[in-house]
């Protein structure tokens, strides 16, 4: 008999042993537990057919013969029904209906009504307790200090010229607080250890779909204050679409999902540029609120492109010229939770995400109409959208240069792990440290496996190749990627140096082997290199852009990692690999733009050599 030809669950419901579910009477009451999470979406399968497709508290639910659609509707806007009544949806029949409700029962979907169960009530939107633990910081910071904040979370200052390096452009203006008194960032402020305490109404989402009566709140105070500026929100954004088409206009013709990502990151540019500039700054606590709340209603689509690009978590990973819609966007969001974070759900009603998804990429007119006219401070910031959308994609060139280094990074780890295997003695115990970080690479990482990195590359490539051509109107002569190969950062000095070969061969007593292993760590310091040489020019323009002073110091490869510092322990996370290669070998290594340094740290047991000095291209 026919089924739901999919249910798919991530957490499979297990009956106790020998337990048998009964059959199911057409008399009997069945019950759909919290309705109101399902969410229904009309598709075609890659053959073109139609299909639909019902999620629910994390398990997918597909019909692809259409006879089945009405019995998937119903399903769907049905909490409570006769099992009788399913057999008219469609009018398929008990038969057909009977086999596809056993199958929801036995999945844990649908279950057998008690005697005394009442039907589901509406949430009453109650107040909920903060979901936040309380705020690292007692009072706003913000990145004006960036050397004197970046050494207080991460004990390593850093020069503010270096800012977009390690903070990406579009979490720049996270820090700030508004005229409200709100950070920019709200409860996701990055870094989380520079949040605030600030006075929040949390409540229950009362909102169909995944966000509905779950655990998590949502932000009603954010909310309101979105409410309240909509309309000189939405003007805004109409004038930042028009500046950004006017650069890219095959955007004109359909967005794809690189586009949306830069559109989206000029918006929250706009605010972080008047927050960060070296002249005429706003002030920390003066930023008119329509500017916070448009960073971020837009930042919710960021992150949701972030998602389609980098995460192969739910859906398999887009390219960046995979076209998009607002439609898309929206049933993208819903059936991958891109409404859910750590701590609370968008607070955000259906309508208002289509309102926004409409001004923003369809050029609609908000349904509420705009203003005639902007108050004053807003058509100031009007003026400033065209050098803040080069801070955008400058900030967006950083973003992709400095972290093309992880696939190669984590590409490094697999081939020092593969030439390991097998060994003992000292060597051995190192093997047992790689084969770890291995395991967790594996299991844990974003960057698993080399289509995955490979597909990060090709995304960072358009990234950064789009932005350049969007600042000078130029595309680059060579993709990152081209410039970040093994061979082509080695060209200069293919062999490592002896102070790294020696401290290698100290540990690791099989000739051959320490030689690999010490030309494998010297080929990833001298991407590292490249790195750091590609970020500290695309940095310098930043600077000129933002009249900010001459850099104190060059950028450092062990700065690039005070972004890992910044966001925290994480599972997924490796060692940064110098770091770990000077732990393990008692090297100190320095990388910058013009040189890198290695010398062997006085008491490490071994005899102490040079500093070896490469000079950069």
């Amino acid at each position: 008999m026919p089924k739901p030809d999919h249910i798919i669950a991530e957490c499979p419901v297990r009956h106790g042993a020998g337990t048998e579910l009964r059959a199911i009477d057409p008399g009997d009451t069945l019950v759909l537990p919290m309705a109101r999470n399902v969410l229904m979406e009309r598709m075609e399968d890659e053959h073109g057919s139609p299909v639909l497709t019902l999620w629910y508290r994390q398990q997918e639910i597909t019909f692809d013969d259409p006879r089945h659609f009405a019995f998937g509707e119903n399903l769907a806007s049905h909490s409570r029904f006769r099992a009788a009544d399913a057999a008219e949806w469609g009018d398929i029949g008990w038969g057909e209906a009977s086999a596809m409700l056993t199958d929801l029962v036995e999945a844990g979907i649908l279950r057998f009504a008690t005697a005394d169960e009442v039907a589901e009530a509406r949430h009453d939107n109650k107040l909920r307790p903060s979901p936040l633990p309380s705020a690292p910081m007692a009072s706003p910071r913000s990145w004006v200090d960036a050397e004197s904040l970046m050494l207080e979370l991460t004990g390593t200052a850093l020069d503010i010229n270096y800012l977009e390096t390690v903070v990406p452009v579009f979490r720049t203006g996270h820090l700030f607080i508004d005229r409200d008194g709100r950070q920019v960032g709200e409860a996701n402020v990055f870094p989380m250890a520079a949040r605030i305490d600030v006075p929040t109404d949390w409540r229950g989402c009362p909102y169909a779909g995944n966000r509905y009566q779950t655990e998590r709140p949502m932000n009603v105070t954010a909310l309101r204050a979105m409410r309240q500026h909509w309309r000189p929100m939405m003007a805004m954004l109409m004038q930042i679409r028009e500046a950004y088409l006017s650069r890219f206009p095959e955007a004109r013709n359909g967005w794809t999902v690189g586009h949306v990502e830069r559109l989206s990151t000029a918006v929250l540019a706009l605010p972080s540029y008047m927050l960060l500039r070296g002249d005429l700054r706003v002030a920390n606590g003066d930023l008119h609120p329509a500017l916070s709340n448009l960073f971020r209603v837009t930042d919710g689509l960021r992150m949701v492109m972030h998602q389609m690009l980098f995460l192969p978590v739910m859906e398999t990973m887009r390219a960046p010229d995979a076209p998009v819609s607002a439609a898309e966007v929206l049933a993208y969001a819903d059936r991958n939770y891109s409404f859910h974070s750590d701590h609370g759900v968008c607070a955000g009603p259906r309508f208002m995400i289509e309102d926004f998804l409409g001004v923003i990429l369809d050029g609609r007119t908000p349904h509420g109409g705009i203003d005639a006219e902007l108050d004053p401070e807003l058509e100031a910031a009007v003026r400033l959208i065209d050098p803040a959308i080069d801070y955008a994609m400058l900030g967006l060139q950083a973003f992709g240069t400095v972290f093309a280094l992880w696939p190669s990074m984590t590409r490094t780890y697999e081939k020092l792990h593969r030439l390991l295997e097998g060994q003992a003695g000292a060597a051995g115990e190192i093997a047992t440290r790689f084969a770890d970080h291995f395991a967790n690479l594996s299991t844990r990482s974003f960057l698993a496996n080399e289509e995955w990195r490979q597909h990060r590359e090709a995304v960072y490539d358009d990234m950064v190749a789009a932005c350049a051509f969007a600042v000078s109107g130029h595309m680059p002569e060579h993709a990152l990627s081209a410039l970040l190969k093994p061979e082509a950062a080695a060209a200069s000095m293919p062999r490592p140096p002896a102070t790294l070969t020696a401290a290698v061969s100290a540990r690791i007593e099989e000739p051959a082997l320490a030689a690999e292993f010490a030309a494998t760590v010297w080929q990833f310091l001298r991407i590292g290199q490249r790195v750091v040489a590609l970020a500290e020019k695309i940095q310098a323009q930043t600077a000129s852009l933002l009249h900010r002073p001459e850099p104190a110091h060059h950028l450092t490869l062990a700065q690039l990692n005070l972004h890992n510092v910044l966001m925290g322990e994480d599972l997924r996370s490796l060692p940064f690999l110098p770091a770990e290669i000077s732990n393990l070998f008692g090297l100190d290594i320095h990388v910058d733009a013009e040189s890198i340094q290695i010398s062997t740290r006085p008491g490490a047991g071994a005899q102490p050599h040079s500093p070896y000095l490469v000079t950069g291209e």
